[in-house]
């Protein structure tokens, strides 16, 4: 087959951000998952919509997924990078359907323009988020 694995798994935006995510959630019983696949997060629950529904979601993914380890890794959070890609039209487009997706499904998705992030900085945004990280 005509395939070679790739170079870099991550921007190096995105490489930073998992860094500076896992060091936050490090003594934290939540756990992180890169790329994580709409299809594989999502039951979809209406038989008659089934295969609309996963066309739509077909190749689109969440750039960070937080479980929490101490309950069979059940969903919390997904966190979306938005680039300078983001701003196109086919892009934004693409986002509205991810929107709709974890608003339906209960699970709040947040954005983040993607820049650099510190540790401490996550660890705030992640406690906001996370009411069992609340001190």
């Amino acid at each position: 087959m005509p395939v070679e694995v790739k170079r870099f798994f991550f921007s190096r935006d995105e490489n930073a951000f998992f860094t500076a995510l896992e060091r936050a959630l490090s003594r934290t019983p939540y756990r992180v998952f890169p790329n994580v696949r709409l299809n594989d997060l999502f039951r979809i629950t209406a038989e008659t919509q089934r295969g609309a529904v996963y066309a739509r979601l077909r190749d689109k993914h969440v750039d960070f997924l937080i479980v929490d380890g101490t309950a069979a890794y059940r969903p919390v959070l997904a966190i979306e990078l938005d680039g300078a890609s983001h701003q196109s039209e086919k892009q934004q487009h693409r986002d509205a359907v991810k929107d709709v997706a974890f608003q339906s499904a209960g699970l709040k998705l947040i954005r983040l323009p993607s820049r650099t992030y510190s540790v401490e900085e996550l660890g705030q945004l992640l406690q906001a988020e996370l009411p069992s990280l609340r001190r």
